[in-house]
């Protein structure tokens, strides 16, 4: 018995109490840890997002590149498809980019207020 006690802590509690409160314990950090994931990821990152607006940017001068060499190449009238679809290509890229800076710039609004537009928490202006 005194063996079993030195095993067990000598606090009486039973190999199975113990297995029973280190289940307790490892699911309630398992839950924590997923909370904090789920918060940190499912509202993408700063990263990913900055990553976006670049791709937005590039593909948009990329593809207006593209289509000009294009006509230009098809029809022989280079470089003049190229000139003109290549600023048309960087100035839709600029507006993707300005658009999803505003739907993100919306999204965070929402979530900052309740249905109604109320603020969700008071205004406080001296941060």
């Amino acid at each position: 018995m005194a063996e079993l006690r030195c095993f067990m802590g000598g606090d009486g509690k039973t190999p199975s109490d113990e297995l029973k409160s280190f289940e307790k314990r490892l699911q309630a950090t398992q839950k924590a840890i997923d909370e904090r994931d789920r918060r940190k990821f499912s509202k993408g990152s700063t990263y990913g997002f900055s990553f976006r607006l670049v791709t937005d940017l590039v593909t948009g001068v990329l593809s207006g590149f593209a289509i000009g060499w294009l006509l230009d190449y098809v029809l022989g009238t280079s470089p003049w498809f190229l000139l003109i679809l290549t600023p048309l290509g960087m100035a839709a890229g600029i507006l993707n980019v300005i658009r999803a800076a505003k739907s993100a710039e919306a999204q965070r609004h929402m979530e900052k207020t309740d249905a109604k537009g109320i603020p969700a928490v008071p205004f406080d202006d001296e941060e």
